[in-house]
């Protein structure tokens, strides 16, 4: 077998068809994919399905290498009681319902200045107002009303910790569509359970029809090299991937590669290749991934391996002078000739290429992959289109959850085969009775006689009965034998109550992280409990969040290149909402992005914690949609900003009550002046009253004094006289109907008082 690479530090005008096909051959010589590598891992995919092999048990189910059946046909039978799929069903329940906070920010470097920008426009805008509003209060006629704004210093920190550059926020929202759309949360639940049974975990980003695809592969179907020094897939030389596929489904991937010849010979049943391996059986049990259970392949199911390895291509920056007379730099192939006024420097970099070999001698789409995921401030870095890791490090082999419980599910099993011998051995007393003392002789047999024993509790016996030498048969011939093997077999079962605590301890899992609380169990410890189990299993969860990282970033990247064009779309979000997506395909394209995932595990306690104070919210004035919100979501900074915004409401209203307090306070004072008011009014008004009426009545009493007088010296005959007296009488009239207006104008003071009180 040739396992020669062939030298990759060429020019592209030498990569011919010959050379990339000696590539493909190449790289699938030195993979391995029928490696007791992979024998060993399917062990631990049929160990998690309870699947168990018997030749595993021979050295207690025939330990003396018998090769007759009879000899090995003992009362009981090698069962599989799976201990290790509860815990790992419990790590994917925790897995499933941890909060998911991917955050993106933008790594160009001008993002800083950029960000100072932003800052400078805000000052800016807040000094212009400031403005504004000291030319209103100085009484100058802007044209602009006067706006209230904050502190400097409080300014300045707000927009220190809201600022986000918008093309971290574009980015934010291809995150969130692509996780949407590709079912992103599914995808990673199956990749975790790779990790935990596997230990490994390995995944595909590519394009197809301008949108991002996103897989996760089998540790079956792959193989790969990289440096020891490297943890991730991506970064390794490397890749290979194998595939089985239905000539139709062939005929789906590869329609605009394939010729009609191509068709023609897979579609002929003649190929060697497939002959080799017609009527094997492939692995392929991964609970779902790949259709679960042992698949035989037929001669319409094709071998297909894609192949993504590392070439060397020859890159040039060429310096030229434009029109303007500036200096430009632009990177140009090794094809290109210049001119006698350009300079280029030269570079020998990494370039990513993948092609695939089908039914063994087909080879298809060998090429430079389309997403190479360079970084900008260095040329030669690129990614494979598979990603993964491996548990474990430097010093050790792969290590996963179902490995470690191998020993135990092993020796739990042969633990119960002992049981269920020893159940089958278990015959509990045994009484010995002389067969002469059945009384025969009345009729009876050994049936009669066991009828009566197990019916009746009694039997009836021939005293009598002679035995076979003619000697009578005594009572003290019965015997009673203790077969039972009860104290063994319940030492059996504590046995293997160890055994599988053991197991569980192992790996971190108590019985109060599975929800068994005792009723002696205090809070406290429950607490703690849990708590320290789940800083067991931690580190678990930690790794493999990081491929989530990387996986995620990849595929940003690979939306660059799908999405030149830009993109709008409709999408539902995590949280159930409709958002709109619209890429720029300039910023996009041009922008450097970074994912960053938080410590999930203090994220789920924090929103714990905040889902407990939602009845307080309640209570305080929340609205029962910002309840609902906080309970639905699962992101700690929306719980923030939601919290915030009550805060906010809470402040709103409390200014509002003070000046409502306020104006209520002011309306007193105003009654309270009213009223002094009123009372003068009123003590003026009697005052005047009285001393009008007592001017008019000594005036009265004058005149009338008056006219007496002359009545006197004037004699009988006074008409003149009694005309006066009576427009006197008049005047006195006139004057108490307006003594009686004044009067009235007093009542109707003394009503608004009363009127003003009771309103009080």
């Amino acid at each position: 077998m040739n396992n020669n690479i062939p030298k990759q530090k060429v020019k592209f005008k030498a990569k011919n068809k010959k050379w990339r096909e000696q590539c493909i051959k190449g790289f699938i010589n030195k993979s391995s994919f029928g490696t007791s590598e992979k024998s060993e891992l399917k062990k631990f995919y049929d160990a998690y399905n309870g699947n168990l092999n018997e030749t595993d048990y021979n050295y207690v189910i025939n330990p003396y290498n018998s090769a007759s059946n009879s000899k090995r046909n003992f009362p009981a039978r090698l069962r599989c009681y799976n201990i290790i799929r509860p815990v790992i069903d419990l790590l994917l329940g925790e897995k499933a319902i941890r909060p998911s906070t991917h955050q993106v920010v933008v790594k160009n470097a001008d993002a800083e200045s950029k960000f100072m920008d932003e800052k400078n426009k805000v000052l800016m805008e807040y000094m212009q107002q400031e403005y504004i509003n000291e030319l209103n209060a100085q009484g100058v006629e802007t044209g602009q009303e006067s706006v209230e704004q904050e502190k400097p210093q409080e300014l300045q920190e707000k927009f220190t910790s809201n600022y986000k550059d918008e093309r971290a926020i574009v980015g934010q929202e291809v995150l969130s569509y692509i996780t949407s759309s590709l079912d992103m949360d599914d995808k990673f639940q199956k990749g975790f359970f790779d990790w935990l049974v596997a230990g490994q975990v390995f995944t595909y980003k590519g394009t197809c029809m301008n949108e991002p695809e996103y897989e996760i592969v089998s540790p079956l179907d792959i193989d790969y090299e990289k440096s020891p020094n490297s943890d991730y897939i991506e970064d390794s030389d490397w890749a290979a991937r194998k595939s089985i596929m239905s000539l139709n489904e062939v005929v789906d991937r590869f329609y605009d590669l394939l010729e009609e010849k191509h068709i023609d010979k897979l579609e002929s049943h003649t190929s060697k290749h497939r002959e080799g391996i017609s009527g094997t059986t492939m692995a392929r049990s991964i609970l779902g991934l790949n259709g679960g259970g042992e698949q035989t392949i037929s001669d319409r199911m094709i071998e297909v391996i894609h192949v993504t390895w590392k070439s060397f291509q020859k890159i040039g920056i060429l310096t030229y002078i434009d029109e303007a007379g500036t200096e430009q730099m632009i990177e140009v192939t090794d094809i290109y000739v210049a001119d006698e006024d350009q300079s280029i420097e030269w570079f020998w970099v990494n370039e990513v290429w993948e092609g695939y070999q089908i039914d063994g001698d087909i080879y298809l789409g060998i090429r430079p992959l389309e997403v190479q995921r360079n970084q900008m401030m260095n040329l030669s870095s690129c990614k494979l289109p598979y990603n993964g890791r491996i548990y474990s490090n430097r010093y050790s082999e792969n290590v996963s959850i179902v490995s470690m419980g191998m020993p135990y599910q092993v020796l739990y099993n042969v633990f119960h085969y002992r049981l269920e011998l020893s159940i089958a051995k278990n015959k509990d007393k045994i009484a010995l009775v002389e067969m002469n003392m059945i009384p025969k002789r009345h009729g009876w047999d050994e049936e009669k006689f066991m009828y009566y024993a197990d019916a009746m509790g009694y039997m009836f016996i021939d005293s009598t009965a002679e035995g076979k030498n003619r000697e009578r048969v005594t009572f003290n011939q019965f015997q009673v034998l203790d077969m039972s093997l009860g104290q063994y077999i319940a030492a059996q079962f504590q046995l293997l109550q160890a055994i599988k605590q053991e197991w569980e301890d192992l790996v971190g899992i108590t019985r109060q992280r599975k929800g068994n609380i005792n009723s002696s169990d205090s809070v406290g410890a429950t607490e703690r409990s849990v708590a320290q189990s789940s800083t067991i299993t931690e580190e678990l969860f930690r790794r493999f969040e990081k491929v989530e990282e990387k996986d995620l970033l990849g595929l940003l990247d690979v939306c660059k290149y799908a999405w030149q064009d830009g993109k709008k779309s409709n999408y539902i979000t995590s949280e159930g909402y409709h958002a709109i997506l619209s890429v720029d395909p300039i910023n996009f394209t041009e922008s450097e992005f970074g994912v960053f995932v938080k410590n999930n595990s203090a994220e789920r306690n924090k929103l714990q914690v905040m889902r407990e104070l939602a009845m307080s919210f309640a209570q305080n004035g929340a609205s029962m949609s910002t309840i609902a919100e906080i309970l639905d979501s699962d992101n700690f900074t929306k719980i923030k900003s939601l919290v915030k915004k009550v805060e906010e409401k809470q402040m709103q209203m409390q200014q509002e009550a003070q000046q409502a307090e306020q104006q209520a306070q002011q309306a007193q004072m105003q009654m309270e002046e009213a009223a002094k008011q009123a009372e003068a009014m009123e003590n003026e008004a009697e005052r005047q009253h009285t001393s009008i009426e007592n001017e008019l009545d000594r005036e009265l009493q004058r005149e009338l004094k008056g006219l007496d007088i002359e009545k006197e010296k004037e004699g009988d005959d006074g008409q003149e006289i009694e005309n006066r007296k009576q427009n006197l009488e008049e005047q006195k009239f006139n004057h108490q109907r307006n003594v009686d207006k004044e009067s009235l104008k007093i009542e109707r003071i003394k009503a608004n008082k009363s009127g003003s009180s009771n309103t009080k």
